[in-house]
């Protein structure tokens, strides 16, 4: 972000603050919130830029103790809520799920994949209560549902990301290399240095696995988007 694009950000800061409770006449604060909402049409300035300052820091979140994921559910779309929050994911020495990145991003990645997991679990359910499969074949059962409906998940999750991506201003690329750098930063502070690494999935059932991915495509995903509670629904 440029010094520049910095200042402007200041001004439009100071007139949000020009408000009844700090000191102005109402007439004086409607102005001022006037003037700043023109300025961030104009300079296509969004709600998150206007947030973010240089000084922000990414924090680390890690899921509560004694957290379960016994379908690998959460562990195989960690990474595609990661990827679209504009997060950072890996899972700990003591197998706890993190998110690094900055407060509102890693809040929406907690719950969406809190959310996502939950929707999967449901579909399971109604899924086994159509098999008589039992012991071994039953787990396969499981498996290859849940793969199935994570990785749907997952490719839809990134394909509304690239998405993104593709439209998105100028000023909202520049402000993803600010979130990146502050999420370096509290890495490089915690002395995390990620890397890859593979996992076993074992023996799936490929019919299974297409009932899963069928249920991926029924998933929906909210987005705040602004205000406390408003929501924007992607299909």
């Amino acid at each position: 972000m440029t010094e520049k694009r910095e200042g402007l950000l200041n001004k439009i800061r100071a007139l949000m603050a020009k408000t009844v409770k700090h000191g102005c006449t109402e007439e004086e604060a409607l102005a001022a919130l006037a003037k700043a909402r023109a300025m961030m049409d104009v300079y296509e300035i969004t709600d998150d830029e206007l947030a973010l300052t240089k000084e922000e820091k990414a924090i680390l979140r890690s899921e509560p103790p004694g957290s379960k994921d016994p379908h690998r559910i959460k562990a195989l779309l960690v990474q595609a809520v990661a990827d679209f929050c504009g997060c950072r994911a890996w899972r700990g020495r003591d197998r706890a799920l993190r998110f690094c990145g900055l407060p509102a991003d890693v809040q929406l990645a907690t719950w969406l994949l809190d959310m996502l997991t939950a929707f999967v679990e449901a579909e399971l359910v109604e899924h086994l209560m159509g098999t008589i499969a039992e012991g071994q074949h039953r787990r396969e059962v499981i498996r290859g549902f849940v793969m199935g409906c994570t990785a749907r998940i997952s490719d839809r999750l990134d394909e509304l990301r690239q998405q993104s991506e593709a439209v998105a201003a100028p000023n909202a690329k520049a402000l993803v290399v600010v979130k990146d750098a502050a999420i370096q930063a509290k890495m490089d502070e915690l002395g995390i240095c990620l890397r890859s690494c593979g996992g076993s999935s074992g023996a799936w059932n490929d019919s299974s696995y297409k009932a899963g991915s069928a249920a991926g495509n029924r998933a929906s995903f909210g987005r705040p988007v602004s205000g406390r509670n408003a929501t924007l629904r992607l299909k």
